[in-house]
């Protein structure tokens, strides 16, 4: 996409290159400067008028060159673009010295060709005058200035040499020329400029554009990131409490298969219940859909189901609920509901608990509070390796709520999480 677009743009800007436009500005000015020198010169020359016309051409050659250097220097700075940013503006000493040198130049051409002036050819001597206005001045009072100027002297020249009525027709003819030559430059100039401000505009545009889509891959992999933390942490939550419950109820059977069949039979009916649930989590998970559990039951409903399923001899489970239940946005539902299924999975797999207490508060108007208490060992920190609960930290975090874990001060183990809503 870089490669096609520089592409187009040099396409479309070659004619507007500083060495194409050195070229032909540079062969219009030879021929404007020069052509006049020659004619006058030959003329000179076959009435025997050598020495003057000697003269002549080296003042037309120093002409000439002068302004093949200016030109050239001010079509780069115009035309190229890093130029344009390295070398500074022509001050307003190096202009009016510009327009001196050209003056006094232009001023000797006149003087040394004399009485010669084949079909008005003197006047050529004034013309890159008038074209220099036009490419370096940008205001219309200083042209009106400079024109002013290089037409009070050429005239008063002409008066001086050739009397009233050639330095009338002389006035006239210079007026013309020059206002045509000073208004051509100024046009081209100021489109040339223009096209190349849109260029570059551009040009800045496009990187402007592959910054955004850069920033748009970065942000879709971002993204990415996320949703594959989002969906770890779902299957954590979700499927670990789900293969502990079944792993625990079916250690409870092999003990009383033989002492008591039924309760036996219980724990395994559970073990299946819970395997259903886990397979049906994976199945949410992996489709990203919010858990069905929160669609179709109230948040009380489904921890009373979390608790049934989980409970088995030896363990007892309890939830309690304080204030009027009312409804939660979904995310606060299931967050609260990975934080009791955390609670109970690491009470019964690492605190050698023997009761559990699930305890959910609604008796505050701005926040909802879910707690996991239980008799066991506890912990002071929450483990480097405990993805669940680093998971419910998350998930708090998300929610603008807070999450902590560690040993009640009673004894036994906690978590608790506090989710405005």
């Amino acid at each position: 996409m870089s490669n096609s677009l520089e592409g187009s743009v040099k396409g479309r800007g070659k004619y507007l290159s500083a060495r194409w436009m050195v070229l032909v500005a540079g062969t219009i000015l030879a021929w404007i400067s020069l052509m006049p020198v020659v004619w006058i010169g030959l003329l000179m020359v076959r009435h025997s008028m050598v020495a003057t016309a000697v003269q002549l051409a080296a003042c037309g050659l120093l002409a000439f060159c002068s302004n093949l250097y200016l030109l050239r220097r001010f079509l780069y700075d115009i035309y190229q673009e890093e130029g344009a940013k390295q070398e500074p503006a022509p001050s307003a000493g190096l202009i009016a010295g510009i327009f001196v040198l050209q003056l006094l130049l232009a001023l000797a051409c006149t003087h040394l060709a004399g009485a010669f002036n084949p079909i008005g050819m003197q006047h050529w001597f004034w013309m890159p005058i008038c074209g220099f206005a036009g490419v370096l001045l940008t205001r219309l009072m200083h042209m009106i200035a400079v024109l002013g100027v290089t037409l009070a002297i050429s005239t008063t020249h002409e008066y001086a040499v050739n009397g009233p009525q050639p330095a009338v027709f002389w006035m006239c003819g210079q007026v013309s020329t020059s206002v045509v030559i000073m208004g051509c430059c100024f046009a081209m100039t100021q489109v040339s400029r223009q096209r190349l401000n849109t260029e570059r505009l551009a040009g800045e545009l496009w990187s402007a554009n592959a910054r955004l889509e850069l920033q748009a891959d970065q942000a879709a992999v971002l993204a990415v990131e996320q949703e594959r933390t989002r969906l770890a942490r779902e299957i954590h939550d979700a499927v670990g409490h789900s293969l502990t419950v079944v792993g625990a109820q079916l250690e409870a059977a092999e003990a009383m298969i033989l002492q008591s069949p039924p309760h036996a039979l219980e724990s395994i009916r559970k073990a299946q219940r819970a395997s259903r649930e886990a397979l049906a989590e994976i199945r949410r998970s992996v489709s990203s859909l919010r858990a069905r559990r929160q669609e179709e039951r109230s948040l009380a409903e489904s921890l009373t189901s979390l608790i049934t399923s989980a409970e088995r001899p030896g363990l007892r489970l309890v939830l309690q609920q304080s204030g009027k239940s009312r409804s939660l946005p979904s995310l606060v539902e299931i967050s609260l509901y990975r934080c009791a299924q955390e609670g109970i999975t690491n009470a019964c797999r690492h605190a050698a608990a023997s009761e559990i207490t699930v305890h959910l508060d609604f008796t505050s108007d701005m926040s909802v509070v879910l707690s996991v208490a239980d008799n066991g060992r506890g912990f002071s920190r929450i483990p480097e390796s405990s993805h669940g609960l680093k998971g419910l930290h998350e998930r708090a975090a998300l929610l603008h709520g807070e999450f902590t874990a560690g040993t009640d001060p009673h004894g036994g183990g906690f978590c608790r999480m506090v989710i405005p809503a």
